[in-house]
């Protein structure tokens, strides 16, 4: 399979999910709930078809740790091919075997990016505390609500992700770890823990700027399939059995190119305690 093949399925992707934008929005009015219950359906369904064939995608739930303490309710995770079958239509989700977590909008907002921040800071910190593990926590969007202008769309999507992190979050781990916007852009957060280069430690998000003729990619890349290798290649630095399929999707390019702003550079001085470790690949 070439890359502009592999590419192509990912700009089609994002097409549909366009096409179910419109469809859903024209009648958000008449029914919130409905419209936003059929936005994560959108995004379930995705991930159900890029995602590797034995991980298993359900909506809706909290997640439990062993201790007895629940997250607040999530929208989409990806739970490991260890989990029981008998646990699918439940709706607490046992972190143990929880991947990842995917926040679903249909059209998204700064109010979006100040809540998810602050529920994945929370999520993530209770599940390490519980069951020593690290899980991705991402926000996904079909689009925005940050004007025409995709370039002042994207810086402004950008000063909001760097300012929710300030707000919210007391150890890098604990940042949301993307942002991608169907019909925009991917934000995806990066470590550099080079001390002697950048001083104790720095964290940022890396952004593929748009692009003023490119609707559905950044840079040629579409931001769903940025997303999606992104979420493969932290997921296989724990399992190591999706390597392979990780490694396949960057040689294609489908990670893109992209950039960082100096101005929304965070350093992490002091993580404290017994979790001073920084687990953010990229």
């Amino acid at each position: 399979m070439s890359q502009s093949e592999l590419t192509s399925y990912f700009q089609q992707a994002t097409m549909e999910m366009q096409l179910e934008y419109e469809r859903i929005r024209a009648r958000t009015s008449e029914d919130p709930g409905t419209a936003g219950d059929e936005g994560e359906e959108n995004w379930a369904n995705l991930l159900q078809k890029w995602l590797p064939g034995d991980i298993q995608i359900a909506t809706k739930g909290r997640i439990l740790c062993a201790d007895g303490t629940a997250t607040n309710q999530v929208d989409v995770v990806a739970l490991s091919p260890l989990y029981p079958h008998g646990m699918l239509g439940k709706k607490m989700h046992l972190a143990s075997e929880v991947l990842a977590v995917f926040e679903c909008k249909t059209t998204l907002r700064g109010s979006h990016i100040e809540r998810t921040m602050e529920s994945a800071s929370r999520a993530k910190e209770a599940i390490y505390r519980s069951h020593r593990k690290e899980i991705l926590y991402g926000l996904v969007a079909h689009s925005h609500s940050f004007g025409d202008d995709v370039v002042k769309a994207a810086e402004k999507i950008s000063r909001k992700i760097a300012s929710a992190g300030l707000s919210h979050v007391e150890h890098p781990n604990n940042l949301l770890d993307f942002v991608c916007v169907a019909d925009l852009g991917s934000w995806v957060v990066r470590a550099e823990m080079d001390e002697e280069y950048y001083g104790p430690g720095m964290v940022t998000y890396y952004s593929g700027p748009p692009t003023r003729n490119s609707r559905f990619a950044v840079n040629g890349t579409p931001p769903i399939g940025r997303m999606v290798t992104y979420t493969l290649r932290r997921l296989s630095h724990h399992y190591p059995k999706y390597q392979g399929l990780s490694g396949y999707f960057g040689m294609a390019g489908l990670e893109g190119g992209g950039s960082w702003s100096s101005d929304h550079l965070r350093h992490w001085e002091d993580f404290g305690g017994a979790r001073d470790h920084v687990s953010l690949f990229t």
